[in-house]
């Protein structure tokens, strides 16, 4: 298949996930996650305001209103029409002044400059990481950062002992109540979708590290650990083997 019509599923798959996802920030917007998230941004970004923020693969706009009504200038970028559309309704919903603006994530390059470009749970979704991670380099000032929060949430699909692992923590996250996000069909088309993609291949974060090293990246910290209370019971059995880390990654 194509790359463009690849590009063209992966986009159809994010515009189709669109409403479940909004729900899911809207949740989060109105629980105590918004209080977490904020205090886990603000210690990652040593408490400053102000900074130049793009938000890569923003989706419905949760970390782009939050890091806005923390006091920063914020651009953020989606490749799915639909999630634009959301975005953009959720920062007048929570009136933030936010740059929305419908790209390829992968391809995106300006002459701006910004302090932090960040992204949750979407590199793993990059169909070219590298050219992402070479873009970021380009676009950020000396002595920004990328922060990048994500897991090794397809490595079962390629890995049989994580396969193993995952098929137990799903049946007990089911037994206690867990319910999928998105309907079967549409879990099974992103496992699909996920095996044409490169990071579903490799155990993160270390390839990250190696990477953004050779890019030219400097003082890489990986942190993990801070993401057990972002989860309800269900949650938490079902990513028991695969928790979220931070990379911070210096220009």
């Amino acid at each position: 298949m194509s790359k463009h019509k690849l590009v063209q599923q992966y986009r159809d798959y994010w515009d189709k996930g669109a409403a479940v996802y909004d729900e899911i920030v809207d949740a989060e917007f109105a629980s105590n996650r918004y209080d977490q998230w904020k205090g886990i941004l603000s210690h990652f970004l040593s408490g400053k305001s102000n900074l130049k923020v793009l938000d890569v693969g923003t989706g419905p706009g949760f970390f782009a209103v939050l890091l806005s009504q923390m006091g920063h200038q914020v651009t953020a970028i989606d490749s799915s029409p639909e999630m634009v559309a959301r975005a953009n309704q959720n920062a007048h919903k929570y009136n933030c002044s936010i740059q929305v603006i419908e790209t390829d994530i992968i391809e995106y390059k300006t002459e701006e400059k910004y302090d932090i470009i960040i992204s949750r749970n979407v590199t793993w979704f990059l169909y070219n990481p590298v050219a992402a991670y070479q873009n970021w380099h380009g676009m950020l000032n000396d002595g920004g950062q990328v922060i990048i929060f994500d897991a090794n949430w397809n490595l079962f699909l390629s890995d049989p002992k994580e396969a193993e692992l995952f098929q137990k923590d799903k049946e007990e996250a089911a037994a206690k109540g867990y319910v999928p996000y998105r309907p079967e069909k549409d879990v099974e088309e992103g496992d699909q979708l996920a095996l044409t993609l490169p990071l579903s291949y490799v155990r993160r974060p270390e390839w990250d590290s190696e990477m953004l090293r050779s890019i030219g990246f400097a003082q890489i910290q990986i942190h993990q650990g801070f993401d057990g209370e972002l989860y309800h019971r269900g949650e938490q059995i079902l990513n028991r083997h695969r928790p979220m880390f931070a990379i911070v990654a210096n220009k």
